[in-house]
């Protein structure tokens, strides 16, 4: 992935930084940050409030490239997301539908705009438990926001037999909105072919969606993930939780505590620190009314070979490009957005360590999921 213009040689302003800054590139942190810095502070932090105010200033230089920069690092940072297909039995050879699959000609890309094909989806085998595909794109519109022209982005999906003989895991890995989408289809083809050829039980996929938790069960979820994942990850902060009130099918009662929020808050953010000072966080009969938009936690990890923190963001996101301001089938996805390690590893054993940490992420989702299941029986 690359950036192929020099963003920081252009200042936009007026009508084309509206454009940017409303863009889904840029996060409402970021502009309130720059506000901030600026010496003026918005009491909403939605862009309805935050984008005129800015506009409405001169950015300089440097305020515009940390823009820039935040932004594009964020973006660009590989997204994970997990599926489970079952077996039809433990012998099912699931290579060879596979093998099929990718030698055939179906068109991946069709219907989305702007993009070149760098490189096509390519199916490898590690092992024999495991199957890898990856390809990249270009994305090419020099009609929209700056952040949008020409960059490089990639995807990858790992398949994988489970030790219980009888699943295979599914772990995608995007970089943009387009190449969630191509994941998306792409595992849709799998389930499908992997059906087809009587190998699995099920052509749909089991994913962790938003509609997979009724509304007290979401939040119950998203706080147990802050306990981490015994030695390998232990809790160091939770940095920030961002709640909503979009999508929740449950009218705010008549309490003073709550009915301040209705036709009022959008996004609310609560600083970690006072997680448990705060009602609606603390108290479980206020958590069928919101739901965790995302949530950054600081963990201390341990591995093998090395050590440190992590910072990891987890939250819903959608591949779908219809115009709907909310998805119910927007699928659970982490990030890892920052690392600090005791040891400076190498960059061979890097990779090592990014896998390691998030096959600890995984298991610990998958934990916490199956705790959730598991009580409603």
């Amino acid at each position: 992935m690359e950036n192929k213009l020099d963003l920081k040689g252009l200042i936009p302003s007026g009508n084309e930084l509206r454009v940017l800054l409303n863009s889904k590139h840029i996060s409402e942190g970021e502009i309130n940050n720059t506000l901030k810095n600026k010496g003026v502070f918005c009491g909403n932090s939605d862009k309805t409030f935050s984008v005129p105010l800015l506009v409405a200033t001169l950015l300089t230089s440097n305020e515009y490239s940390n823009i820039i920069d935040k932004s594009m690092a964020r973006n660009l940072k590989p997204k994970s997301k997990i599926s489970k297909l079952e077996l039809s039995n433990e012998g099912a050879n699931w290579k060879e539908p596979l093998k099929n699959l990718f030698s055939s000609d179906f068109d991946i890309f069709q219907d989305i705009p702007n993009i070149e094909i760098n490189t096509k989806p390519k199916l490898t085998f590690i092992g024999d438990n495991k199957a890898k595909i990856q390809y990249e794109i270009k994305r090419k519109d020099f009609s929209k926001d700056f952040l949008n022209r020409e960059l490089d982005f990639s995807g990858e999906i790992i398949i994988e037999k489970q030790d219980d003989g009888i699943s295979l895991e599914s772990i995608y890995t995007h970089t943009s909105s387009e190449t969630e989408l191509i994941n998306r289809r792409l595992g849709v083809a799998i389930a499908k072919k992997l059906k087809q050829s009587g190998v699995t039980k099920s052509d749909v996929e089991e994913r962790i969606t938003f509609d997979s938790f009724k509304d007290i069960e979401r939040v119950r979820f998203f706080k147990r993930l802050t306990g981490g994942l015994g030695e390998y990850l232990k809790l160091d902060n939770v940095n920030e939780i961002v709640i909503s009130r979009e999508g929740s099918k449950t009218p705010l009662p008549n309490d003073p505590k709550v009915s301040w929020m209705n036709n009022t808050v959008t996004l609310m953010k609560i600083d970690g620190n006072r997680l448990h000072d705060i009602f609606l966080m603390s108290d479980e009969i206020y958590y069928k009314y919101y739901y965790i938009h995302n949530m950054l936690v600081t963990y201390k990890y341990s591995g093998s070979s090395n050590s440190g923190i992590l910072k990891i963001c987890f939250f819903f996101s959608s591949s779908s490009r219809k115009k709907l301001s909310f998805d119910k089938d927007a699928e659970l996805t982490f990030v890892i957005t920052g690392s600090n390690y005791e040891n400076q590893p190498t960059a061979s054993s890097r990779k090592n360590i990014e896998n390691d940490i998030s096959e600890k992420i995984r298991t610990m989702i998958k934990t916490e999921y199956q705790k959730i299941l598991s009580e409603r029986t």
